[in-house]
């Protein structure tokens, strides 16, 4: 990295030498002296590392000692992580009981001498390299500072805006209305089938918005039978474009399919039918890629019309069938415009006069490019210390070359807090357009120790997690926002995926049939083979990486040696925190050797339909915090039980029912995610000890009958979220009225009810439980829904009610006339949709939006 992030390690390990695992570790091991040898070591040198930093920058010499300071410090972090890992392992033991001899062997240990000895001379060895280094800062003069070892947030900038994002077109309309009568043209005889129109412009210019613009315009959308979108980055093979194409016309995945059926099955779907296709961001130049692909196009109706969105000129020759739309620098008042809708908050223009005048010099130096523009408008947004904006005025980035976007992103992220920058570029690891769910992203930062504990207790690290996420949007570091129930989703404009990768250049690698080379400091790999349609293998990994701390592999990897070769290549990455498979792999027994890799906090199968057992070993990961399994599980087994740390587990299984002593024993779980398991019936009975439960999501489970009456003893759950179980009764949590028990107190703050025909009535004690803290209240396609229960009007703290697709209950709800208005008039902001008058009753208040 450009930065060594000295400091952020440096006081990360500080709170682990203050864990409640390692003080353990000292008492039961004897190694306190060791320790706390370590511990004021790190501390001396702690002190200076804030003057360092800032110096860093002006001083190659400063630059390379905390670069050799950051490998010390990582490998100290390994050394504590597997102490963590010893003491997890003993708990699991000592929780089991002594007579539980499988367990006692399945979970054997090291030679409890042998590890303290070997502990022992790995801490002194860190001693002696962090003295060497320490005995070197006297060259630089540096200053001490005062010494914060606490894990304390940063306290988030006040953000009063929505997510919406800047759409970055206020100067485009007349660009917007010439495409669009471009494509309105009728098809005459002659004409290219498909008509192909490049929109070509250097990056920033806002190309893409423009486009999904045009595309999503009425008079556009009415015109064509199928609206298509794709991003296609920097692979423009078939393997990689088609399956895109089929999905955004679709929804449906074909990973299973070879290249002639997916070929097939895209002429299907376009043969006959009128479409626009937006391919985004071309980068291949290579002609016969796009002559593969063309053929399958030329399928559709007369009329198909294809976007090609692109910065190079000989795509556009290549791929154009008219002349291309040549994007042209944003004029600079609609920079101005543009600036200060991102950089004032409403009525604050007029009353900062010499803040208008600073904006107006730094808007000169973006050089008519919307995204600089957007991007340090966002950064300035509600500062009113004019020092602040001279800094960005007069940032000495602006004097390295470029065309204005590399030295305004450059910029704004210096202007970043560290906390948040290492976040930043971690995300270069993910391929380009990669869509971001913000719950995983806050799993896969917390498997690297990125996520700092709140100076408030009763704040968990997730919240933590999404409100870094949520400052990363609104400094525009993020784009595409999406609110959905389960998880809200974002991108990464490709500048900026460029911008974290080259500052993260030194730790963060990608590796392919075509590239090898990695450097001895790289921690994270991104792996990638583009070689050939459907016959990719394992590339071969440089021997002794085993500092690599997280692997993507963004690709589907098949062939006949495929297990072996992982088995082989998951042997080198022994301090691996983050494993993410991408696609599907040619085996459906994920290999052993997963066991070993103790330091395991994350790990990924979302996407693969071939694994169908998780191996035995995979339960020995005591550290696992997050696991996300694959479409084609078989069943989780009652040994997820182990996993005692586990915090957050997506799951989707064949089982018709989960049995008791499994998941219902994960008294660490936060949020657990049942989604697409079409077989199941019955949750297990036990969910009671899920005693940290904040978040249950049940999904797709199109078999599910019943929910366990244990739901209601999740006095942690704050979040409950139903969607599209056909057979599912809500009232079978419910308890027998006669019996008059007393609701239990519950925290849930959302609620969310979609697509559950089978329901007759709303949970009425579950919500009466929630009256002191439900927030939002979702209810849609919910046909037998008939009437509000009466408690609706006990929910003090509601804030919002959404009620779409429910007809009985929408006409009930009509503002002012239904039947249950009274009951909902009090609630401040509330979304009907009436499908009898196809109409939207809209009621709001002074409250935000869900």
């Amino acid at each position: 990295m450009a930065e060594a992030f000295a400091a952020e390690i440096a006081k990360s390990l500080l709170g682990k030498l203050g864990s409640f695992a390692v003080q353990e570790f000292r008492l039961a091991w004897g190694l306190e002296d060791d320790l706390a040898r370590l511990e004021e070591r790190l501390k001396a040198i702690n002190a200076v590392l804030s003057d360092a930093e800032k110096q860093q920058s002006k001083k190659e010499s400063i630059r390379l000692w905390l670069h050799m300071l950051r490998e010390v410090l990582y490998d100290a972090e390994d050394v504590l992580d597997e102490i963590e890992c010893e003491t997890l392992r003993r708990d699991v033991v000592k929780t089991t009981g002594s007579t539980s001899r499988k367990v006692r062997r399945f979970f054997s240990s090291y030679n409890k001498i042998a590890f303290r000895s070997t502990m022992g001379h790995k801490i002194k060895s860190i001693i002696d390299r962090l003295a060497n280094i320490s005995s070197l800062k006297s060259d630089f003069n540096l200053s001490e500072q005062p010494i914060d070892c606490g894990h304390v947030l940063h306290e988030e900038t006040e953000m009063n805006r929505s997510f919406e994002s800047f759409s970055g077109l206020i100067g485009r309309d007349e660009d917007k209305e010439r495409i669009i009568n471009l494509l309105a043209a009728p098809f005459k005889v002659g004409d290219a089938r498909p008509l192909v129109l490049p929109i070509v412009g250097m990056g920033g210019l806002g190309k893409t918005s423009l486009a999904k613009s045009v595309c999503d315009a009425e008079n556009v959308k009415s015109n064509f039978d199928l609206n298509m979108e794709v991003c296609v980055s920097d692979d423009f093979s078939l393997k990689q474009v088609v399956p895109k194409i089929i999905k955004s016309a679709t929804g449906e995945r074909c990973a299973d399919l070879d290249e002639g059926e997916l070929n097939k099955k895209l002429e299907a779907i376009l043969n006959g039918r009128k479409y626009v296709l937006l391919l985004d961001d071309v980068w291949d130049e290579d002609a016969k890629k796009w002559l593969l692909l063309k053929p399958l196009l030329s399928k559709g109706a007369d009329g198909s019309k294809i976007i090609v969105t692109t910065r190079s000129q000989r795509v556009a020759e290549i791929m154009g069938t008219v002349t291309a739309y040549n994007l042209s620098l944003l004029g600079q008042e609609d920079c101005l415009l543009l600036f200060y809708k991102c950089a004032f908050k409403e009525g604050q223009m007029e009353l900062s006069p010499n803040l208008v005048g600073i904006g107006k010099e730094i808007v000169a130096k973006c050089k008519q490019v919307p995204l600089a523009v957007i991007n340090l408008g966002t950064q300035l947004y509600g500062k009113t210390d004019e020092k602040e904006w001279e800094s960005v005025r007069d940032s000495e980035k602006w004097e390295e070359e470029g065309d204005g976007i590399l030295p305004a992103l450059k910029i704004s992220y210096q202007r970043l807090p560290a906390h948040l920058k290492r976040c930043f570029l971690y995300c270069s690891v993910f391929p380009k357009d990669y869509g971001f769910p913000d719950i995983l992203l806050v799993q896969f930062w917390m498997a690297h120790g990125l996520i700092l504990q709140s100076s408030n207790p009763n704040e968990k690290l997730e919240d933590v997690g999404l409100r870094y996420v949520r400052e990363l949007i609104s400094r525009c570091f993020f784009q595409d926002y999406e609110y959905k129930i389960i998880a809200a989703t974002f991108k990464m404009h490709d500048l900026m995926h460029d911008l974290a990768s080259s500052l993260a250049q030194n730790e963060f690698s990608i590796i392919s049939s075509q590239n090898h080379q990695i450097s001895k400091t790289t921690r994270h790999l991104s792996v990638l083979n583009s070689d050939s349609f459907f016959h990719q293998t394992l590339p071969k990994f440089p021997n002794n990486f085993h500092q690599v701390r997280s692997i993507v592999f963004a690709d589907n990897i098949v062939g006949s040696t495929c297990k072996t070769d992982f088995e082989k290549c998951l042997l080198e990455f022994e301090h691996l925190r983050s494993l993410y498979l991408w696609d599907d792999y040619g085996f459906e027994d994920f290999p052993e050797r997963i066991g070993a890799l103790k330091h395991l906090r994350y790990v990924y199968f979302g996407l693969s339909s071939k694994i169908k057992r998780l191996p035995k070993s995979i339960f020995k990961l005591q550290n696992l915090q997050a696991l996300v399994t694959g479409k084609g599980l078989e069943e989780l087994p009652k040994d997820v039980k182990y996993m005692i740390s586990l915090r957050f587990l997506a799951l989707v299984t064949k089982q018709k029912q989960l049995p008791e002593g499994g998941i219902g024993c994960l008294k660490f779980l936060q949020t657990l995610l049942i989604l697409g398991c079409e077989n199941l019936e019955n949750l297990c009975e036990d969910m009671q000890g899920l005693k940290s439960l904040r978040k249950l999501v049940i999904a797709g489970c199109d078999s599910l009958i019943s929910l366990p009456r244990s739901i209601k003893f999740l006095t942690t759950l704050e979040e409950f979220c139903i969607i599209d179980c056909g057979k599912l009764d809500l009232m079978t949590i419910e308890e027998d009225k006669e019996k008059k028990i007393q609701p239990l107190s519950l925290p849930l703050r959302i609620v969310a009810f979609t697509a559950l025909p089978a329901t007759p009535a709303l949970p009425e004690q579950l919500l009466q439980g929630s009256a002191e803290s439900l927030q939002t209240f979702i209810i849609r396609d919910c046909s037998n829904i008939n009437e509000m229960p009466d408690c609706i009007n006990n929910l003090i703290k509601l804030q919002n009610l959404d009620i779409s697709d429910c007809p009985s209950l929408s006409k009930r709800c009509r503002r002012g006339i239904g039947e249950d208005w009274p009951k909902i008039k009090h609630i401040p902001k509330i979304k009907v949709d009436d499908d009898d008058s196809g109409e939207e009753t809209s009621h709001a208040g002074s409250s935000g939006t869900p």
